[in-house]
């Protein structure tokens, strides 16, 4: 009994160390991921030179770097654009890529498997920058809106996914409306379509993400015309360049008086408030993209 319960002991205090050490260890890995973020929100709010020094309170209190943004920058065209294609963006290509994956789920279809491994092979290969730019640029795209959501119409990952999670319903479903009466039109969107809730949440947001991260479509279609920037865009022209989006932005920036706000505190309001969109979205629809991602393997 005795060496039972000295036994015991050293099982109670091994498992006590391994407690604190693996405690110790995760407190370390969040505080090495949230960290970042919270630095980023606290420069953004520091008026002084704070460039590269470990902060836990703003130095020189000032929310003076988001006046800046709302007032002086283009902000305002920026985030009417990068909200607009996040919106219709994904709006027209669930449309789209439902229609497709509706009709490759269908066994009775022609060539099911040819059509198949034609979209998946699309999806490895591409035909690169600069024949997809003369394809737009023929189709007089560039220096518009839509050159933003026409090309993005099809995303051949959200098809496939949405395909697969339609084969996985049961066709008794379709089959007892068919013998109502129901159309194919009927069955595809009153009878599948709210059924495919889930997956076409997780792309969903897959493509407001994709939407609201770009900026390359930006640079290279409407980098000429102001009133087309994106958020992203003018984000990175702070971050690669070192300057405001142009030379008039930065101009109106000294202008208000750059004494009471850095130009780093001013990159990383801007970070803050691309960031906003994300943080606030992926709470609610965070099991959607888990399950998406989870949805079964591809299917012949």
């Amino acid at each position: 009994m005795f060496v039972k319960g000295r036994s015991l002991q050293k099982s109670g205090m091994s498992d006590a160390v391994f407690n604190l050490v693996n405690f110790l260890i995760m407190l370390t890995v969040v505080i090495a991921t949230f960290y970042p973020f919270v630095y980023m929100i606290l420069l953004s709010l520091s008026s002084g030179n704070t460039y590269a020094k470990i902060l836990l309170v703003p130095l020189g209190f000032s929310f003076k770097a988001y006046e800046s943004i709302f007032t002086q920058v283009n902000y305002l065209d920026g985030l009417k654009i990068s909200v607009a294609r996040s919106i219709i963006g994904p709006v027209c290509t669930i449309v789209v890529i439902y229609m497709g994956a509706y009709a490759l789920s269908r066994t009775e279809l022609i060539f099911r498997k040819f059509f198949s491994r034609y979209v998946i092979f699309a999806m490895y290969f591409s035909a690169g920058i600069l024949p997809v730019y003369l394809n737009i640029s023929s189709l007089y795209l560039t220096g518009t809106f839509w050159v933003y959501i026409l090309p993005n119409l099809v995303s051949v990952f959200g098809l496939i996914l949405i395909r697969t999670f339609i084969q996985e319903l049961p066709r008794s479903l379709e089959e007892s409306a068919f013998i109502d009466g129901a159309s194919d039109f009927q069955v595809a969107f009153r009878i599948v379509f709210p059924l495919c809730f889930p997956v076409l949440a997780a792309v969903t947001l897959f493509e407001f993400i994709h939407q609201w991260n770009s900026f390359g479509d930006t640079l290279l279609y409407n980098s000429s015309n102001s009133k087309l920037f994106t958020l992203q865009y003018i984000l990175s022209n702070y971050l690669k360049n070192g300057t405001a989006s142009s030379a008039t932005d930065m101009m109106k920036l000294n202008e208000g008086g750059m004494n009471n706000f850095t130009l780093e505190s001013v990159k990383m309001a801007m970070t803050v408030i691309v960031c906003i969109p994300i943080v606030i979205v992926y709470p609610f629809l965070q099991k959607y993209f888990i399950k998406g991602l989870l949805v079964g393997a591809i299917k012949e």
